[in-house]
């Protein structure tokens, strides 16, 4: 009888083992499930509903390109203001300051006023737009729906849903020197041991392409005809992300021919 109930028992314990285990790896599970903002739900909400076929053209057509700039640092009495960051598909217009570190534009505004929104910004190590290697900018996100219209690049989450980054490729950034197209290839979540990203000075091709091959490990979504050549040049966008916690999202984009 003894035997008969040690037995019982046994079996007990490693159905509870079992069901620990189970429950572990399905909280892990929904951790790992990217969950993003209200107001970034519902546009991907929205996208789908119109089967990522939006009813306006939102290509932007780079032709005769005509300088803003002037008179938009006039306008704002704000020399720092040096290009501006569009993805229609998404929503995202945004004028896009550079001051001399990276802290400055995280607590001030355009007008610099200072404003924990902040205002999205070059890294400042980007002092020659055009011809740059790689272009990070920077960008603060929220999960409060009061400010979320303030911050532009809370929509970047919206390329944590791989129908949005499937069928939303095109980035447009606007320069003193020009006006640049981009092609979305890869999204990544990273976390404070990761930042290949800030990497943007580069010694030789060799070491450029070095780069580009770390940036590009344990993406979410890449491109699978995917190339990076020595004479390609990146834009790499960032927000904070919240799933999970304490992590960033990298928009990772090429410079079309």
């Amino acid at each position: 009888m003894k035997k008969k109930n040690r037995k019982i028992i046994g079996i007990l314990g490693i159905i509870i083992i079992c069901l620990l285990i189970g429950f572990v790896i399905y909280h892990r599970y929904q951790s790992s499930q990217t969950k993003v903002t209200p107001g970034v739900e519902k546009l991907i909400k929205e996208k789908k509903e119109q089967n990522y076929q939006d009813k306006n053209d939102n290509q932007i057509i780079i032709e005769n390109y005509v300088n803003e700039f002037p008179t938009i640092r006039s306008e704002y009495n704000n020399p720092y203001i040096m290009g501006r960051l569009e993805i229609p598909n998404l929503n995202i217009n945004s004028l896009v300051t550079r001051y001399t570190n990276n802290d400055y534009y995280l607590n001030n505004n355009i007008y610099n006023q200072r404003d924990g929104i902040g205002v999205p910004f070059f890294d400042y190590r980007n002092t020659d737009l055009k011809n740059n290697r790689q272009i990070n900018i920077y960008g603060h996100n929220t999960t409060n729906p009061a400010i979320m219209d303030q911050l532009p690049f809370t929509n970047l989450e919206a390329y944590t849903d791989e129908n949005i980054y499937n069928n939303y490729k095109d980035v447009y950034l606007s320069i003193d020197e020009e006006q640049i197209k981009y092609r979305v290839i890869a999204t990544k979540v990273i976390d404070g041991s990761d930042n290949e990203h800030m990497k943007l000075i580069f010694y030789s091709d060799e070491d450029f392409l070095q780069h580009v091959s770390k940036l590009l490990q344990r993406t979410t979504y890449k491109d699978s005809m995917l190339e990076v050549k020595a004479t390609d040049r990146l834009l790499v966008l960032q927000v904070c992300h919240y799933n999970p916690p304490g992590t960033y999202l990298l928009i990772i984009c090429k410079k079309t021919s």
